[in-house]
């Protein structure tokens, strides 16, 4: 394979034998190194097949902004996942954790802290996945002195529920992605938002919808904990989100003759009015 960009010490692109782009990451691979140079398979840790140029530009602008030692921990969590529990994961995850580590490594130091509300329900059904990220957290609190807080350890064991390669897993997500799809449609609909897909509201709803939408093809439910009294002052205070969220549940009942609880409600509620309140509704 033959080099055609740097990107830093860990990262290169190159073209394979077929003149295909890739992205190559091994340690040191890229230190010292020219433009045409050939590599030896030795120096090859992780090859990345880039399939759409989006992908190529998402890599390049990533690897400018971030430094290698988030590549790293990423890789090192991603070893411990497949050591000790056997994960098969995709590529994806390499890029789309290192992009979140470092991202949340500026927030905490801003002092911004996003919570969450399924990080419980990840630990209950989800263990192994969500002791991968406990192990990152151990990591990034040893790298950048920093303690991650509940909600982000959530969100990193839910990079590697969503990344594990297998058939079953492939189905599922297809059929997990086609609900939340119809999901979101509605939503699009009940509240007037052709341009849904923006901000930090909009990813912290679809992890959510997926991490629901996956208990439900379970025929798991989040245990019910006496919020009558939030419930209903949500209700209250979110009229127009709670109505989609009745149509929501509707689409469920039809479809799959299962009901939304309390607890359900009340969290897609909140989401959505945080999408509304983003977006200056």
């Amino acid at each position: 394979m033959r080099v055609i960009k740097i990107l830093n010490n860990s990262l290169i692109m190159a073209l394979d034998s077929d003149g295909k782009e890739v992205i190559l990451s091994g340690k040191g691979i890229g230190y010292k190194k020219a433009i045409g140079y050939e590599l030896d398979e030795k120096e090859v840790q992780k090859i990345f097949v880039l399939r759409e140029r989006k992908v190529v530009r998402d890599v390049i602008r990533l690897a400018s902004e971030v430094g290698e030692e988030y590549f790293n921990l990423t890789k090192a969590a991603i070893s411990y996942a497949v050591d000790r529990y056997h994960m098969r994961l995709m590529d994806h995850i390499y890029l789309a954790l290192t992009d979140h580590l470092a991202f949340t490594e500026k927030r905490l130091r801003s002092g911004m802290v996003i919570e969450n509300f399924y990080t419980a329900d990840l630990q209950r059904f989800n263990p192994e996945e969500y002791d991968v990220a406990q192990y990152t957290a151990g990591l990034f609190r040893e790298k950048f002195g920093l303690e991650l807080p509940e909600g982000e350890i959530g969100n990193i064991a839910f990079h590697f529920v969503n990344s594990q390669e297998n058939a079953q897993s492939d189905e599922r997500n297809r059929e997990t992605d086609r609900i939340v799809q119809q999901i979101l449609n509605i939503i699009r609909y009940q509240l007037e938002l052709p341009s849904l897909e923006k901000g930090v509201a909009y990813s912290r709803l679809l992890t959510h919808l997926r991490l629901f939408v996956q208990r439900l093809m379970k025929n798991q439910t989040m245990e019910e904990s006496g919020e009558d009294l939030l419930h209903q002052k949500v209700i209250e205070m979110c009229p127009r989100e709670y109505g989609c969220v009745k149509k929501i549940g509707v689409f469920i009942r039809n479809s799959y003759d299962r009901d939304i609880c309390k607890k359900e409600e009340l969290y897609l509620t909140i989401h959505l009015h945080q999408i509304l309140e983003e977006k200056g509704e």
